[in-house]
């Protein structure tokens, strides 16, 4: 994620485009959902595939680790793999889904002035790239496993730093990775590019994919899955860019998307997710706003039938000059390893939600749902009991805890015995009722 060059429109203008869209989408469903989330929903960006032992994330996506296609083809027909071999042994060797970006154009592929942002002067370099990287990764030659589960067609296509060509050329893109990679490994899969959602002009991006068509057939067809990169502005006039934010993101670009004929079915990755932007003086959070962040963040997405969060970054959250780059870190600047309570929180979130499912707080209510208060409630049934977690992004408020409570857990992960119906203080940061019923 790197902020577009191109000059932005105002905040005010893009809240109200924001609103606008959420007036003109459908109704909400008519009966509540639940969801049930596997290990592979909780993804990292992690350059170095440093995070074993500290946290297990079940899958990991690999973008700014030096492997696009520019690094690999090192001139044309030769291709080095030996980083990306390293990533993929690692990722595999733990357990992790690897999700690889195929772009960016390497510059003797590029047209004069183009760039790696560019379409390739031949689509047909694009192709055989694609073809000799699912082959290498292929079950055939990766020792009977697939290496690489995921081709991710491009990075941010709807801004300007990544992309320079037109809706149509990406789609063309995006047709012609579908068909190699199917032709190759059908069992692999086929990601969108991804589209960042931080303000109006890049919801408009997301407008365009999702009504681009390749000779009659519309492009999201060729693709498994679609890629969002919900990541906020720091803020929207006054109001922050918050994981709530980042929903009400998510509900703008489904709207657009089903506009489009994108089905509701159609799964969707959150494939980049951080909240600040370095590049607008995003303001510094506490350590526990940051891990509050973090549970907010896969809960809420877990409620919304999110099917992956890839969190940028486990070891680049500051650039060299320390500068942040996000303000949610997940590990110490100094070392790129040691996690912060951000960090730990990634793992208290996978402790919360896997081996559970989702439901609503009663028969017709959604997971995860709002109260007037602002006050979230999520309901994880799992074979034990229940576990309740509640939190409210902007005060202080008292919930009660349900019959047959046991203990509590906050943001550092420790248990404190709770009586039935007791009464409980909770805020920004997240806290989960243990109970049998």
């Amino acid at each position: 994620m790197r902020h577009p060059r191109r000059t932005l429109r105002t905040l005010l203008a893009a809240v109200v485009a924001g609103a606008m869209l959420v007036t003109l989408g459908p109704a909400g469903p008519a009966s509540a959902k639940s969801y049930t989330v596997d290990k592979r929903f909780f993804g990292l960006h992690d350059l170095n595939l440093t995070s074993w032992p500290a946290v297990s994330p079940g899958s990991v996506r690999l973008w700014d680790a030096g492997v696009t296609w520019r690094d690999i083809e090192t001139s044309p027909g030769v291709y080095d793999f030996t980083r990306l071999d390293a990533l993929v042994h690692a990722a595999n060797a733990h357990g992790a889904e690897v999700t690889l970006v195929l772009g960016l154009t390497p510059d003797f592929y590029a047209p004069p002035g183009g760039g790696s942002t560019s379409m390739p002067v031949d689509i047909g370099h694009w192709i055989n790239y694609v073809r000799a990287v699912v082959t290498h990764y292929s079950p055939a030659n990766w020792g009977g496993i697939r290496g690489i589960a995921a081709y991710q067609v491009w990075n941010e296509a709807n801004v300007v730093n990544f992309w320079t060509g037109t809706p149509l050329q990406m789609a063309q893109l995006t047709k012609a990775a579908w068909n190699t990679v199917k032709g190759v490994d059908k069992g692999a899969l086929v990601v969108s590019p991804a589209y960042a959602s931080r303000i109006s002009e890049q919801i408009k991006g997301i407008k365009r994919f999702a009504f681009a068509w390749v000779n009659g057939v519309p492009a999201w067809r060729y693709t498994d899955a679609i890629s969002l990169n919900l990541y906020p502005l720091d803020k929207y006039g006054t109001t922050l860019g918050t994981p709530e934010k980042s929903m009400a993101l998510l509900a703008q670009a489904r709207t657009l998307l089903g506009y489009g004929g994108v089905p509701a079915s159609k799964p969707i990755w959150n494939t980049e997710i951080n909240y600040g932007m370095r590049s607008v003086g995003a303001a510094p959070i506490s350590a526990e706003a940051q891990a509050a962040y973090v549970l907010r963040t896969y809960l809420l997405n877990a409620a919304n039938g999110v099917q992956r969060v890839d969190w940028y970054a486990w070891d680049m959250g500051y650039l060299p000059n320390g500068t942040t780059l996000g303000n949610t870190r997940l590990t110490d600047p100094g070392t790129g390893v040691t996690p912060t309570l951000a960090g730990r929180a990634f793992g208290l979130a996978q402790s919360w939600l896997l081996k559970g499912t989702l439901v609503g707080a009663s028969t017709a209510a959604q997971p995860c749902a709002k109260n007037s208060a602002g006050t979230y409630t999520c309901v994880i049934k799992y074979s034990g009991g229940f576990k309740r977690v509640y939190w409210n992004p902007t005060k202080k408020v008292t919930v009660v805890a349900a019959k047959g409570a046991t203990y509590t857990v906050g943001i550092y992960g420790a248990r404190k015995v709770v009586k039935s119906r007791a009464k409980l203080t909770v805020d920004y940061r997240p806290v989960l009722v243990r109970s049998k019923f």
